[in-house]
């Protein structure tokens, strides 16, 4: 039987059959993003730019938010060789459910505000303030910080470099292709990621089971706790990743961006859907990917060891068409997510005015990149603290009141908006440095929407009493 080892060098196992695949796949790439470039659709539009001039079809749609949605690879597959079918609920089951929401609940209220982005559908529910803070903070929640650090991670594979050297050289590539043009560009390109990804998962799933067997061998070589729900951590841990998927999908700016983008509702709702059911494939994929490599490899890097494990399984070619799509997954949701944030200085808080849209794009997107790379030094390659940290302020602040928006519009002002996202930023704060580490089975994001629900209570309660008193006022004076 083979030997498999927890550490190896990358450049050696890869064949040139394997570079070629590789490079192929690449090709296709740089090609697809040629043939977005060079549409014959006008690209002068601020319509086109930010949302393709709203032509998104069915096929497109589902291509670009598959692609989109999994750059967090070595996030999942770390989570997965540490904790087992964890990853599975954590980071599938309870993000399937909040994707059904989104499709069946909220797209065609979303789309009845005929906005551009997020930050313009909040404005249009409570005011120009409230749209600015929620720009800020979609600004610092989408910088791709957890991609960029996967980037990093993967190219430290095949080059001699610190993380920060490598996550440098990621974006700078990255950077190089976006500056190429707007939305269509990305979506294009990312047709031919959608594709390599897939096949790439799919193959050392299928030649794991075909090498040691199928879910038996798994639970000879695993604790039991690999194959419980919760892992080794809390019930209050593991629900906090239902809320955090609550809270990332429905106000997620590149669902928003895609549905907003998508040529009719019926195309938005169902390729949400079919997205869904590719989405739990990968995951399946993904997830006793990991688990083999842990079962094969208990002792290696857990960032790593899926690529590890992979590599030594996977025969000559495939070896190139696994590093692809580990590749593709990142650079589909790092450039989106970059395109996104820089979205926001380019058209939501301005940094420059009165120029072209070329300009401005290149502008916002050149400190946007610079902004990632100096936060995800920060995180140290901790891909799952950055998530748990970055999206439990991100939540706490914005999912509530802007659901409360879209239910309650009547209700909505600028002064409810920004006084709660103070008040729970403060809390959340406060909660982290100061009373965390005593009760470490609560996670702070509880605090956040706790002081959210909290604060639009008492407004409530508040409105009904002052309406109650004016119409008591109106009955004496009558």
């Amino acid at each position: 039987m083979q030997t498999f080892y927890s550490a190896i060098d990358l450049n050696s196992r890869l064949t040139g059959l394997d570079w070629l695949v590789f490079l192929g796949a690449c090709c296709t790439i740089i090609a697809l993003i040629i043939h977005g470039r060079h549409s014959k659709t006008q690209r002068s539009s601020l319509l086109e730019y930010l949302l393709m001039g709203r032509q998104l079809t069915l096929p497109l749609f589902v291509t670009t938010l598959v692609a989109t949605w999994y750059g967090g690879i070595f996030g999942v597959t770390q989570i997965a060789f540490e904790q087992g079918i964890y990853n599975l609920f954590t980071q599938g089951v309870f993000w399937y459910i909040t994707y059904l929401i989104f499709a069946l609940y909220l797209v065609k209220r979303i789309r009845s505000y005929g906005a551009l982005t997020l930050p313009e559908i909040v404005q249009k529910i409570y005011g120009s303030k409230a749209a600015k803070l929620t720009a800020v903070l979609v600004f610092f929640k989408t910088l791709p910080i957890t991609y960029a650090i996967s980037i990093g991670l993967f190219l430290q594979l095949f080059l001699p470099l610190t993380l920060f050297q490598a996550t440098a050289l990621g974006i700078a590539f990255i950077v190089m292709y976006a500056l190429s043009g707007g939305l269509r560009t990305i979506v294009y390109s990312d047709v031919a990621l959608f594709i390599i990804m897939c096949f790439g998962v799919v193959s050392v799933l299928i030649c794991s089971i075909a090498n040691f067997g199928g879910i038996s061998f798994l639970q000879a070589k695993l604790p039991a706790s690999y194959f419980t729900l919760c892992g080794t951590n809390s019930w209050s841990t593991t629900l906090a990743w239902f809320f955090i998927a609550c809270s990332t999908t429905l106000i997620s700016p590149a669902f928003y961006q895609r549905c907003l983008a998508a040529a009719s509702d019926k195309i938005a709702v169902n390729g949400i859907l079919i997205s869904t059911v590719i989405w739990f494939i990968f995951d399946l994929c993904t997830t006793f990917g990991a688990m083999y490599a842990k079962a094969v490899i208990p002792d290696a890097d857990s960032l790593t060891s899926y690529i590890t494990y992979g590599v030594q399984l996977l025969p000559a070619g495939f070896r190139g068409l696994l590093m692809a799509s580990i590749a593709a997954a990142i650079i589909a949701t790092l450039d989106s997510f970059l395109f996104i944030a820089s979205n926001v200085l380019f058209y939501d808080l301005p940094i420059i005015k009165n120029s072209s849209i070329k300009l401005r794009h290149a502008a916002a997107i050149t400190i946007t990149a610079l902004l990632t790379l100096g936060i995800s030094a920060i995180f140290d390659g901790r891909i799952e603290n950055s998530w748990l940290t970055l999206k439990s302020y991100f939540s706490a602040c914005l999912m509530l009141p802007i659901l409360f928006g879209y239910f309650f519009p009547k209700l909505a002002n600028d002064k409810l908006f920004i006084g709660n996202c103070v008040i729970s930023c403060s809390s959340l704060t406060i909660w982290r440095i100061f009373i965390a580490a005593h009760y470490q089975n609560i996670d702070g994001f509880y605090i956040g929407c706790f002081t959210t629900c909290i604060v639009y209570l008492s407004y409530y309660l508040t409105l009904e009493t002052r309406i109650t008193m004016l119409i008591e006022r109106i009955r004496r004076i009558i």
